[in-house]
């Protein structure tokens, strides 16, 4: 490949992660807590993109130690990618003192460093950087690669669990959700998994003995982190402004106890039947809020049993129990108007969706059709 080419990719990359990292610390949209910490993991791999641009094209810098600071970033990326994750999933979220113990390895790692850039000799210290360069990997540095893959991979799993358990709990207790501040935390986890991966595969190689792999490594990585910082900016252009999580922390952390739960089988009935009739006789299910505080009041139920019913009753959470209502509306809306140029937006504020993705994977899933399908379906049934 033209080496004039690849320098260019390297420019362009860093020129983007640092301009994307200046544009998130402005950005008015979203938390600003979220905004922030997203932007130091961004300008953290701008450093990241330039050092290896000394490294590639062994470019001499008169303190080569400074070549290992990104290193101590990989201790660095998880915990910040953790909070991140949990900033978006939580309303009112702040950073705490006890947060600090996450950050405990980057800062005994950068300490590390300080004292190398303080009490070993450039010269020596070159020595390193020239065996770095020509792929012979001294051991120790092995083994702290091994321990800083391992370190972030754990906080990347763990806050795609936290993600998982987040929207289980909000199912429970919501009827809708906004799932565009979910899809784009998924994303960014996942693009960060694959260039992480990416860095594994680039680390391995020399070890290996396969060095004549290490271009296309190289520009994989160079490539997806290219594609990746686009995606993200695209996205966050198109996002919405709303500043609220999920859920709160509080409503996250109480449990639903059933096991000692005094609930019969014939009050599970009698609350089935007085929940269903009121959902039917009072529509409930087009109030697009509609929580299941909400019905708690209105019924005179308590929340956890409330909830216990329709768990163990009618076998869902609160937000399939409620779209299950809202898809047979939608479904006799688009029956009892096939003839006519209704719009598919229209049915998905009728039946009390106020969202076209939730709309439309709701309707997927009880249907095993999109709404357009659907639509057309009947379209098709009314001509022949």
């Amino acid at each position: 490949m033209d080496i004039t080419l690849l320098k260019i990719l390297f420019y362009i990359l860093c020129f983007q992660f640092l301009f994307v990292s200046l544009y998130l610390v402005q950005n008015k949209k979203g938390k600003a807590l979220s905004n922030k910490l997203l932007a130091t993991v961004f300008f953290m791999i701008s450093l990241v993109v330039i050092n290896l641009y000394l490294i590639v094209f062994r470019v001499e810098i008169n303190t080569p130690q400074l070549l290992f600071i990104d290193d101590t970033f990989m201790f660095a990326y998880g915990p910040l990618l953790y909070l991140f994750t949990q900033s978006v999933l939580f309303k009112n979220y702040g950073v705490q003192k006890k947060h600090l113990v996450h950050f405990f390895p980057f800062i005994v790692s950068l300490c590390v460093l300080i004292g190398i850039i303080t009490f070993v000799d450039t010269e020596s210290f070159s020595q390193t950087t020239n065996q770095i360069k020509n792929l012979q990997i001294p051991i120790f540095i092995r083994i702290g690669g091994t321990l800083m893959l391992v370190h972030v991979f754990y906080y990347l799993f763990k806050s795609k669990q936290e993600i998982k358990k987040v929207i289980g709990k909000v199912k429970s207790l919501y009827s809708t959700f906004n799932q565009d501040n979910f899809k784009l935390l998924k994303f960014i986890l996942n693009s960060f998994i694959v260039l992480f991966s990416l860095s594994l595969i680039l680390s391995i190689l020399p070890f290996v003995g396969i060095k004549s792999g290490l271009l296309i490594a190289l520009l994989s990585m160079i490539l997806f982190m290219f594609y990746f910082i686009n995606s993200v900016l695209m996205k966050m252009l198109n996002q919405s402004s709303s500043e609220s999580g999920a859920i709160t922390m509080t409503n996250f952390k109480e449990k639903e106890k059933y096991a000692g739960s005094s609930l019969s089988q014939t009050d599970l009935k009698a609350f089935m039947n007085k929940l269903r009739t009121h959902m039917k006789e009072n529509e409930r299910f087009l109030d697009s809020e509609l929580s299941i505080n909400d019905l708690s009041i209105e019924l005179d139920i308590p929340s956890k049993v409330l909830s216990q019913v329709i768990n163990e009753g009618y076998a869902c959470n609160f937000f399939d129990f409620v779209n299950k209502f809202r898809i047979e509306v939608a479904k006799s809306i688009f029956a009892n108007q096939a003839d006519k140029g209704l719009t598919i937006q229209e049915v998905m504020y009728d039946s009390g969706f106020n969202s076209k993705s939730s709309f439309n994977t709701a309707f997927k899933k009880f249907t095993n059709l999109t709404p357009t399908q659907f639509k057309n379906t009947l379209q098709k049934g009314s001509t022949s």
